[in-house]
């Protein structure tokens, strides 16, 4: 419980990033690698016309093209200064301040669930992909995003080109993974592919049981 309340105090109130703003004027390593990423993530599966919850949205950076393959898309985000900034760069778009753990959704509410820098925060990952579990239909799909073990991202000079941050170490829990511990986390999922993006974070497709 303690953890999960430095990472809430982390996240609510000290994080103040826009993933949408670095996307569009940061620097051009910044927009390369978002705009990079998100064709990445859109390569994955298929989202057309598809009820898609984008899960941990930040500012909207994955949503809004998620949304333009399908107008059923919205994000949930702990912050509610993220979802505040989010609403005002993409106003077509339903978002709300949500926490992973406690999803105000019924069940089998989505087909698609994203969530990119999601995973190695939390303490107790298990609760928050039983709550997406519960809230996809039969056969949905979950696209999640981790850091890799063993990726050049773990040099601090990188990490602080891409994040902007001074300290990219201030966050209270930041876990990497391999592609099995990956998949074991994912309990009640079939494992439909794993992906390396740059050397830098693993992609994993997983499919409800």
């Amino acid at each position: 419980m303690v953890e999960k309340e430095k990472v809430k105090e982390y996240w609510v109130n000290s994080a103040r990033y826009d993933w949408y703003k670095a996307r569009k004027k940061g620097n051009l390593l910044e927009r390369l690698f978002y705009g990079l990423k998100i064709k990445f993530i859109l390569s994955l599966t298929k989202y057309k016309n598809k009820r898609i919850l984008d899960l941990a949205c930040g500012t909207g950076v994955n949503t809004f093209d998620l949304f333009k393959r399908s107008g059923k898309t919205m994000g949930v985000d702990l912050s509610s200064w993220a979802i505040e900034r989010a609403k005002k760069n993409f106003p077509m778009i339903g978002f709300k301040v949500m926490d992973s753990e406690k999803l105000n959704f019924e069940d089998n509410s989505f087909d698609v669930i994203v969530n990119t820098g999601l995973i190695q925060y939390l303490d107790n990952p298990q609760k928050t992909i039983k709550e997406m579990h519960r809230i996809l239909r039969p056969g949905g799909i979950v696209v999640a995003e981790v850091p890799w073990k063993y990726s050049i991202y773990n040099s601090m000079f990188l990490r602080r080109i891409i994040t902007g941050k001074k300290n990219p170490n201030d966050e209270p829990i930041n876990r990497t993974y391999d592609r099995k511990s990956f998949i074991k986390m994912f309990l009640g999922f079939r494992c439909l592919r794993i992906r390396n993006f740059l050397t830098l974070v693993l992609y994993g497709v997983f499919r409800k049981k």
